[in-house]
């Protein structure tokens, strides 16, 4: 009998997210709550692992260190929060930790995984191939059982007996990054790819799903082809007729099924020309909640405590610099932006820049979606270091070592570090990948890959 390794622990963590955002989703529907047992269940293997390494690795106190400052981080982020929350507050102080606490467990995540695995990927892959199958058959089990819960609250797209429909496509397009470089390997993955393809590309209804696939697609063509030339191979025929196929089945697909993508962003445009700003008497360049606010900040209408008067202010200079610059009303990512770089400068603040001055602390619409930007914002320059950093880290280790050694270089490590740094894209521009645990999770998988496979190469 085979002694049981505690990496297996990590593999089945992988197969597992899909399971724990399904029963998340149920239980929290189903019983009206915000608690879910995946939130408990989640951490339970990490923790094993953690403890196992602590106890066997010589540089436990370096571990216990490190573990230590993000501690002494979250305490202070939480107590600056606390200090500053109001009535406008979007989340309150326990919801604020459990961001807190999903970051720490994101790094302890990467440490977990580059520990174990760094010197092979293997059993990662496998586990990606597995949980992206969980996730589209699930998907499409809801979608033809008519059980599926929507994308949007209009009634457009379909995102199966899951939170979110940004996530579940950042997910689904970082994971195209580790699925496509294995297609000419793992037969199963030709059944696999056309059923994402032609879900996020005609049924999910967001932006990422259409476009993102269309790109990881073409980039990844893009890729053989050019590797194939510069090491002047012929370019494999099952290759041509897999991708061929799965072009036909995806414009045969848009055409029958049509794009809730297409249709989502037809609605946002008709509904964005009915907003309406009575004080201006023209087409609203904010949304109606944040103009009222505006117009109660003038008025001094508001309650009291409602506001700090920093927020106030930064109000006050989004709704001019929008109506300046003519935002969309329904840009609301780049309202977002423009108050939180606002209230920033408003807030005058050394260990609030230092320490962050609270996602959850926002008025709901102002909520910073752009993560990376949150990052610097509301977690501060050390929660940006902290929990960030590490990351970025292996990003430039990486690009080091591409260039050093080039001729090296194959396909899947190419796809590998694009990924990884889409992952950055997307968190940018659209959110939902590091503020969710499962996104994470590919994240993570995505870095620790490309870092055995640079230890791979370096050692050929």
């Amino acid at each position: 009998m085979k002694k049981f390794k505690v990496e297996k622990l990590l593999y089945i963590l992988i197969i597992l997210c899909p399971i724990l955002d399904m029963t998340s989703f149920i239980f929290r529907n189903t019983f009206n709550t915000n608690i879910s047992p995946s939130t408990f269940v989640r951490p339970i293997i990490p923790i094993i692992v953690i403890i196992y390494i602590f106890i066997k690795d010589k540089n436990r106190w370096k571990i216990f260190g490190v573990g230590v400052i993000y501690g002494i981080y979250a305490l202070v982020h939480i107590y600056l929060f606390s200090k500053i929350h109001n009535g406008s507050s979007y989340g309150g102080v326990v919801h604020e930790a459990q961001y807190i606490i999903n970051y720490t467990f994101m790094i302890l995540n990467l440490f977990l995984y580059m520990y174990m695995f760094k010197n092979n990927n293997i059993e990662l892959k496998k586990g990606i191939i597995i949980s992206s199958t969980i996730y589209i058959t699930s998907i499409w089990f809801a979608i033809a059982t008519g059980t599926s819960s929507t994308t949007y609250i209009e009634g457009i797209g379909y995102k199966g007996w899951f939170e979110s429909g940004n996530s579940l496509s950042a997910i689904l397009i970082l994971s195209l990054f580790i699925l496509l470089p294995l297609l000419k390997k793992k037969k199963a993955i030709i059944v696999t790819l056309p059923l994402i393809g032609i879900y996020l590309t005609t049924q999910i209804g967001t932006r990422v799903g259409l476009y993102g696939f269309i790109l990881v697609v073409a980039l990844y063509v893009f890729i053989e082809f050019m590797y194939n030339l510069i090491h002047k191979k012929k370019i494999n025929k099952k290759f041509i007729v897999a991708f061929l196929f799965l072009i036909t089945i995806l414009a045969i697909s848009i055409l029958v099924l049509g794009s809730n993508t297409l249709a989502r962003r037809r609605h946002i445009k008709q509904e964005s020309m009915k907003s309406y700003d009575e004080t201006n008497e023209e087409i609203a360049h904010l949304t109606g909640d944040v103009i009222r606010i505006k117009e109660a900040i003038e008025q001094d209408n508001l309650p009291n405590g409602y506001l700090s008067e920093p927020e106030k202010k930064a109000f006050i200079e989004l709704y001019n610099i929008a109506n300046e610059k003519q935002f969309s009303s329904n840009n609301q990512r780049l309202h977002q932006l423009v108050y939180n770089i606002f209230l920033v400068k408003e807030q005058k603040s050394l260990p609030l820049i230092l320490f962050g001055n609270g996602y959850e602390n926002n008025f709901r619409e102002l909520v910073l979606e752009m993560e990376l930007v949150s990052f610097i914002l509301n977690f501060g320059i050390l929660g940006f270091l902290l929990y960030i950093g590490p990351f970025i880290a292996i990003m430039f280790y990486s690009l080091k070592n591409i260039i050093k050694y080039f001729r090296r270089l194959d396909v899947e490590t190419i796809m590998l570090f694009l990924g990884s740094g889409f992952a950055y894209v997307l968190s940018l521009c659209s959110g939902y990948v590091f503020f969710n645990s499962s996104s994470m999770m590919i994240v993570i998988i995505l870095h620790t890959c490309l870092v055995s496979n640079i230890i791979r190469m370096k050692e050929k």
